[in-house]
Parts: C-alpha cells; structure tokens; sequence
C-alpha cells in the first residue's frame, strides 16, 4: 500500500510540474529589447577568424553536414541524406562514424534526428520511419535500441528519459495531448507521459530548424516555438518563460491572432512572405547560446535579422546583413546561421552557400580566399570559427 502511494505521489508531482501552464511575455526571467538596427563595419565586428578542413579518408568522405554538434571536443556531424554520422576532433582529423542504415532491429531506416547527450557522454538518434530511439556512446558504438509506439520528430535526452519535439505537423498524433502541444516528455522506455506548451499555430507550418531546442552542459533545456516570442526553460521540475522580446524597433511583432492563421506557402495575406514584407519580425524558432552572448535569429521567407544579447551588460544589438558596412561576399559568409558553437566560437560552413568561385572572386579577405581558392566539390565540407567583437 505504501509503494502504491508513493507511485501515486510521483504521478501528481511529475504531471503538475509539467501541465500546460499559462505563460506570458512578462513572465520571463530575462527581457530582451529589440531596438532599431544599427549600422556597423563587418571588419570590426567578426574577429578570431579560423578555418578547420576535416580530413578525407575512405571512410569520411560525407560531402555535406546537416547536423553539427560538439560535445568532448569532438564534432559529431550527421549527412545532408541523413545517412551517417562522423566524429572528427576540433581540429578536423576523422576519428570515427556511424553507418547502422538497414533493416534489421537495431538498424535505422534514416536518421530524422540527432542530439549529443553531454550530461551522459551519449548520441541520441531518432528515427521516424522506423519508430526508434538508437543510443550511442561518444565513440559511435551502439548501447541501446528503443522501439516506440508513435513516429519520433527530434529527440532529445532529458532527466532519465527523452523530449520529443514537435513541430505541429496538424492531424500527425492520435493523442491530443501530443498533437496540440509541442513538448512530450517520455520515460526511459520511450513511453509518453505528459506534455506541455501549446501549439499557437492552427495550421501546419513545414519548416525546419536546427536552432529551435537547445541541450545546455546541466542537462536542462531551452525551447523556443516556431513564430514564438517567449524562449522556454526546461528543467527537471519546471518549464519557465527564460527569454522573452520586447519590441521597440520599427519592425512589427505577429499577435496570438496573427500567429493561430499564419501559413508557409498557401494562403496569401497570411503567408511568411506576405507577412515579412508588410514589415514584420518572424522567426522558425532560434536559440543560440554561447558563453557571453545569445543569438536570436529572425529568419522569415527570404530576410533575416541577427538579433545579439550580451549575458553581461544585458545590451542588445540588432543586425540587417544588407546594411552592414564592408566586403559583400564577407558578409555573405559570415552573416549566417551557425551550425554549432562552443564557449564564444560560432562555427559555419560555408559549403551550403553559392558557389564558391562567386563568393571568393572579390573577396578582400586574402586568407579566407586562399582557402576557398584551394577547396572543391570533391572534398568535405570546411568549418569557419568566429567570435564577434560586441560594441559595448
């Protein structure tokens, strides 16, 4: 009876910290001021700059990156075809991979996402089609399978069990609690449990990003929803407002209303584009965390906006690549998205970028350059590490 009632107990606790709490803008723990852009000089701001080519063997030519995470000093990239992942070092040289694609039960049919679990020195794969969890130690070797009973999006390692994200796929889970919410929380056998933060979007919304969850080092996790303007924290007891906007600049913000009718590509007055082009700030969810600063990024159908905080003076910066003063194909580089950072590194690859003869030909940058000069179609994708110099 007393097993009984604790395992009751742990039910009411578990499901209370983790219901679908009322969340607003000014909940949050940290206020982030959206100001008018300001105009500053490419050169001032990128500093530290560094390439790192990763090393092409028999067994680590991946011709493109998908996926790029960090975790003890590795690289762990998974393949545009979602095929494979590699492990190089920091400095490129190729250590191992992971080549598990088949159909057989401890197999995937394509990795559909792909988490480092730094808290526990782990990969977590998930695989949709299939409807698996896979789990690899640091080196690439495999330590468990899960099977599921529902189709996994993005899996990520969380308390002794797993997050699925969800994106809001409409009419995707039988369940309600997963198809109206965007956070599952699930055990350690992949078994659901509960859910929270609602969907503020109606219709589906196909898109993608990399930056929309993010694993910190104390193993808590910061989530923010496509079109949101409130970045979650989530930790063992509790989902917090974490970040959250607030607009004085001359964009405009979409509304709860605006959000709930919002489209990709059908409905013209709601569409991204429509929207972005009537002067509004939209983001596929972006959380970015270095040592010292975040980075949010308002990338709606073909603009984006560079949204900087710094931790220490609380200042924000917000950036328009197209009004940034210096080398254009400069800017084009390094006014991107990263793949990954570490510490106050971004890094970026600019293999997903035009061709590289047009981005070289007049760039000012002669070391960078020489670099793309000397890089072709047939070898691995290069990184570039950066840090930004923040005009305090």
């Amino acid at each position: 009876m007393k097993r009984f009632f604790l395992f009751f107990y742990v039910f009411i606790v578990l499901n209370s910290c983790f219901q679908k709490p009322q969340m607003e803008e000014n909940d949050a723990q940290y206020i982030i001021d959206i100001n008018n852009p300001v105009r500053i000089s490419i050169d001032d701001f990128i500093t530290n700059i560094d390439t790192i080519r990763l090393e092409v063997t028999d067994e680590s030519l991946l011709k493109d990156a998908s996926i790029i995470r960090i975790m003890d000093d590795k690289f762990y990239i998974l393949t545009n075809n979602r095929s494979g992942i590699f492990i190089f070092d920091l400095n490129g040289k190729f250590i191992s991979n992971i080549n598990d694609r088949g159909q057989g039960p401890r197999d995937y049919l394509q990795i559909t996402g792909f988490e480092v679990d730094p808290l526990n020195q782990r990969l977590i794969l998930s695989d949709m089609q299939s409807s698996k969890i896979l789990i690899y130690d640091k080196t690439g070797k495999q330590i468990e399978v899960i099977n599921l009973n529902f189709r996994p999006n993005r899996i990520l390692p969380f308390n002794n069990g797993f997050i699925n994200m969800y994106r809001g796929y409409n009419k995707y889970y039988s369940n309600p609690d997963m198809e109206n919410y965007l956070i599952h929380f699930l055990d350690s056998t992949g078994k659901f449990i509960s859910s929270s933060i609602k969907s503020e979007t109606t219709k589906p919304i196909y898109t993608y990003a990399d930056h929309q969850i993010k694993i910190l080092d104390n193993g808590n996790v910061l989530f923010h929803p496509i079109l949101g303007n409130i970045i979650y924290k989530i930790t063992h007891d509790s989902i917090i407002p974490y970040y959250a906007f607030n607009n004085n600049s001359k964009y405009k913000m979409l509304t709860k209303k605006d959000k709930k009718n919002m489209e990709l590509f059908l409905d013209v007055v709601n569409t991204f584009k429509y929207k972005e082009n009537e002067g509004y700030l939209l983001s596929c969810g972006s959380v970015i965390e270095l040592t010292d600063y975040s980075l949010f990024i308002f990338s709606g159908w073909d603009r984006a906006r560079f949204l900087y905080y710094s931790k220490k003076t609380g200042k924000t910066l917000l950036i328009e690549p197209e009004s940034i003063k210096g080398d254009k194909d400069f800017i084009k580089i390094f006014m991107s998205s990263p793949r990954v950072t570490h510490g106050n590194k971004l890094y970026i690859s600019p293999s997903f970028f035009s061709p590289i003869q047009d981005i070289c030909e007049n760039m000012n940058n002669e070391k960078l350059k020489k670099y793309f000069e000397n890089s072709d179609y047939n070898s691995n994708p290069f990184l570039i590490s950066f840090s930004i110099n923040f005009p305090e």
